[in-house]
């Protein structure tokens, strides 16, 4: 893994943040050039317009690139000081200009409302995190990453997305799937259930609200 993809893994670019950082827009991408304190070398760093994060270090005297950034077994300690500098650098970025994933920050969340953990019951989908409520077992929220087109009915979209599958009244849901972001239940009943997509175009709140009302089901005899 690289650095660039432990610093940003379940990361979420906040894109209007980047440009007040020192950012400059260059046709989709976002650029950042840091002179580094440790040598003669300078950071590039780019932002795909999807939030990708990749970057290169450079010898200001011949313009050729440090090789030995990505090579681990080198331990020496000028190479150290760069590898530390440019690591420093990817961190303020990502502190200041990314935010935790939403599934993320949802599941946060839960946990400090509820003190629910997640378990993971399913073996052929190791990865999909069921919360319960703990006086009876019962499901309230079923998170998982799936293909979009799971979601769609377009079996040729594979773009990876994370879902929060919720139990709703039955009278509420035809109004809820009418808006941008909520779909028909994946894997739970259709009737009861729906899927909303996390990915930040819903506020977290209203996520919330609909987990809130998706536990308290778990509560009524």
């Amino acid at each position: 893994m690289s650095v660039e993809e432990e610093l940003f893994a379940k990361r979420q670019c906040k894109f209007n943040e980047l440009v007040a950082y020192g950012f400059s827009q260059n046709g989709d991408d976002y650029c950042l050039e840091v002179p580094l304190k440790s040598a003669n070398f300078i950071a590039k760093i780019r932002v795909s317009s999807v939030g990708e994060v990749s970057g290169n270090v450079y010898d200001l005297d011949t313009g050729d690139e440090y090789l030995l950034l990505r090579v681990d077994s080198d331990n020496g300690s000028f190479s150290a000081a760069v590898k530390a500098e440019y690591r420093a650098i990817l961190r303020g970025i990502a502190d200041k200009c990314f935010v935790k994933a939403q599934a993320d920050r949802i599941q946060d969340e839960i946990k400090n409302r509820y003190g629910d953990e997640p378990d993971f019951p399913f073996k052929k989908f190791p990865d999909y995190a069921v919360f319960r409520n703990p006086k009876n077992r019962k499901w309230y929220g079923l998170l998982m990453t799936l293909p979009l087109g799971k979601l769609t009915g377009d079996e040729g979209d594979q773009q990876e997305v994370t879902v929060l599958d919720v139990k709703q009244a039955e009278d509420r849901l035809p109004d809820l799937l009418k808006k941008a972001g909520f779909f028909p239940a994946y894997h739970m009943n259709k009737q009861n259930w729906l899927s909303i997509l996390l990915n930040g175009d819903l506020p977290d709140d209203q996520v919330l609200a609909l987990l809130d009302e998706s536990r308290s089901f778990t509560e009524r005899k």
